[in-house]
């Protein structure tokens, strides 16, 4: 009798360890975290307990699968006739839908233990997945994100094209180039109950431009720099630095207190990140204590070249280590941006005021290089009032605007009467005379009337010489004041119209660089002129032997 009670409790007691496996609410320890699984929609899923002891458990009545659906846990068959089933410690999903994603779960019962762990994988099932990789070393191993320890044949492939030989778990691509980039994908073609199934991953390759390091730089803040806080509060420390162009291997950043590493401290907080090629590193202090206040914190970078340290002090808040919060940091900014806004100016000022000087200096190196075959024999033609001249008006077109220019400078330049041929037409000459200059000098005086506007002998060439600078815009105006004018009334319309836009050179024979070439008014005039002067042109010569040819013709 006592046989038969002991064997019905042991029967029980197999069944209720029987029902407890199948019981998804029953607490299991949680050794590690959710592993995430990215599967293709229609292929064919086989994935292991993720935890290496589980997944080798023989004795498959201690594992069971369960998934969470919207908040409820329902058990996974055994059965392998089901499209989706366990057999022991894998999962079998065969094939993939879209509804099949979501959190599974497996639960083992180790032998000779007390209760249960409990590993959970996050599936996630799409059209379409791959990863993406980024290198710069000349070898590149491509690990297949769809392979396992079960025996199956992998296949690879790049950019859907098949890449023979190639059967291993990892790719190892030698010598890599931009060439080799492209969607690498492995297939695992597997048997399972007689049938075949594919599992593919792939993982898209970037090649980086080779990496240049260098000793690594803080780039902020600066050493033996002081923050200011209040005690008790919560304070930020940053450090940026740069290891190189490309780097992102062996390049670390720590924070220390008084020469000893902040590692897992209470209070402490150090968080790492990098943008581009400059690593960041912060350090959070929950609470600042007096012990801060004495302390010193380095920032240290180092990589396999070199380490660098800055050290950063705290001091409590007042109205003086504000103000000089402020001189260090925002002061210093803005008068950095005002020395360069400063030296802007004086060179745009500087290069304003010297421009004619700058522009005359380089037309003086490079004449040579410059030819000028237009066919012109005068540099200007000089147009003045004729009636009335008075003496100022005299010496300066005869004596002061010759020497300069001419003797000087060696323009050549047509003076009405000085250089007028006797028997010729007046008419007939400023026409001609005037196609033959490059510029037209205008000499204002204020005896000058718009009676001149007439075709007069004295007149015509301010009528011929307008509508050449004005309408046909043949040849350019150089406009030379003498003496002081209250307005320019008096002046033609086209002549007035022209001044408003363009304001005249002022000559004064009281300046005692009245007659220096290098005064600034006769630089602007210089400036004014043609680069090169006609008695330096190659087709000077042959100009002027037509010139006089036509002259006498018309004599």
């Amino acid at each position: 009798m006592e046989a038969l009670w002991m064997i019905i409790i042991c029967s029980l007691a197999d069944l209720t360890e029987s029902s407890k496996h199948m019981d998804g609410t029953v607490p299991c320890a949680t050794p590690q975290v959710p592993e995430e699984v990215k599967a293709v929609e229609g292929e064919a899923l086989y994935w292991p307990c993720p935890n290496s002891d589980c997944s080798e458990e023989a004795e498959h009545s201690l594992i069971q699968w369960f998934k969470n659906s919207s908040g409820t846990i329902q058990p996974i068959t055994a059965d392998e006739r089901a499209r989706v089933h366990h057999h022991g410690p894998v999962l079998y999903i065969l094939p993939l839908t879209l509804n099949d994603s979501g959190l599974y779960i497996t639960r083992w019962w180790e032998k000779n233990k007390t209760g249960c762990d409990e590993f959970k994988t996050e599936l996630v099932v799409g059209e379409k997945f791959h990863t993406e990789l980024k290198e710069n070393s000349e070898t590149v191993p491509i690990t297949c994100p769809a392979y396992d320890n079960q025996t199956k044949s992998l296949t690879w492939y790049k950019d859907s094209h098949l890449i023979p030989n190639e059967s291993k778990k990892t790719l190892y691509l030698h010598n890599t180039q931009k060439k080799d980039e492209g969607m690498y994908t492995c297939v695992c073609t597997w048997e399972h109950h007689g049938r075949h199934y594919n599992t593919s991953g792939s993982i898209h390759l970037e090649i980086k431009d080779p990496g240049i390091s260098s000793i690594p730089k803080i780039l902020h803040p600066s050493n033996n720099s002081v923050k200011f806080i209040d005690l008790g509060s919560e304070v930020v420390l940053q450090c940026s630095v740069f290891f190189g162009i490309n780097i992102k291997q062996y390049c670390f950043v720590d924070w220390l207190r008084n020469n000893a590493e902040l590692i897992e401290e209470t209070g402490y907080t150090i968080h790492n990140w990098n943008e581009r090629d400059t690593f960041y590193s912060s350090l959070t202090i929950s609470k600042v204590s007096e012990a801060d206040l004495q302390s010193e914190f380095q920032c240290k970078a180092y990589n396999l070249n070199k380490w660098v340290n800055v050290i950063i002090t705290l001091k409590t808040t007042g109205t003086c280590p504000i103000l000089l919060s402020l001189l260090e940091s925002d002061l210093l900014l803005v008068v950095t941006y005002l020395c360069t806004f400063l030296i802007v100016l004086l060179v745009a000022g500087t290069i304003k005021w010297f421009a004619v000087d700058l522009a005359l200096l380089f037309r003086g190196l490079c004449f040579k290089l410059k030819k000028t075959e237009d066919g012109k024999v005068y540099d200007a033609y000089v147009i003045y009032q004729k009636d009335n001249v008075d003496e100022k008006t005299a010496n300066f077109i005869n004596r002061v605007l010759p020497a300069v220019l001419e003797n000087s400078c060696g323009f050549k330049l047509y003076i009405h009467c000085r250089d007028d041929l006797p028997g010729e037409d007046c008419m007939e000459q400023v026409e001609r005379v005037m196609k033959l200059c490059r510029r037209l000098i205008v000499v204002l005086t204020p005896g000058i009337s718009q009676g001149q506007q007439l075709p007069t002998p004295h007149g015509y060439d301010w009528q011929v010489g307008l509508y050449q600078v004005l309408v046909q815009q043949e040849m350019s105006m150089i406009l030379i004041q003498l003496g002081k004018m209250k307005d320019y009334s008096h002046l033609p319309l086209a002549l007035q119209h022209h001044l408003q836009k363009t304001p005249p050179l002022k000559w004064s024979e009281r300046s005692p660089h009245a007659t220096s070439a290098s005064s600034r008014f006769w630089k602007q005039v210089r400036y004014m002129m043609p680069a090169v002067p006609a008695l330096l042109c190659p087709n000077f010569c042959s100009a002027k032997i037509r010139s006089y040819e036509l002259s006498e013709t018309c004599c």
